[in-house]
């Protein structure tokens, strides 16, 4: 088996509350996070299958960066995650985000030679999230 792996770059802001809580509560939870703030994102979508006979791909990188550029980079860069459709009425944390961006990303991605393998998506150079179905 070979993993293939496109990273990407977005920015974004976002502020995470619950609107079921109150103000001090999602203080209390969020911290900081709680106030309007904004990331440097990356993203790693990475894709598992066996080399194509023909191309000798698993897939082709240049085509993995225009579907993730049409399905998720050009809904998010330099946008207000909350007010994104994709995250409509979900709190925009890095691990709901890694999620949705698999959903969106899984059926688009499937060929008879490999599929979606993991979705990795970085707020910070400390914190990361990896999410695998």
């Amino acid at each position: 088996m070979l993993y293939i792996t496109r990273k990407e770059h977005f920015s974004a802001s976002h502020t995470l509350k619950n609107p079921k809580l109150s103000w001090k509560k999602n203080e209390e939870i969020f911290g900081k996070c709680s106030n309007f703030h904004g990331h440097n994102y990356y993203l790693e979508v990475t894709l598992c299958g066996e080399a194509d006979g023909v191309s000798g791909y698993v897939y082709d990188l240049k085509k993995l960066s225009k579907i993730i550029a049409k399905e998720i980079l050009d809904k998010v860069d330099h946008k207000f995650l909350n007010d994104v459709n994709i995250f409509k009425g979900i709190n925009p944390t890095t691990e709901n985000m890694a999620k949705i961006f698999w959903n969106i990303l899984k059926p688009k991605l499937k060929t008879k030679n490999s599929q979606l393998y993991s979705i990795k998506l970085y707020e910070t150079d400390k914190n990361m999230v990896e999410y695998r179905d």
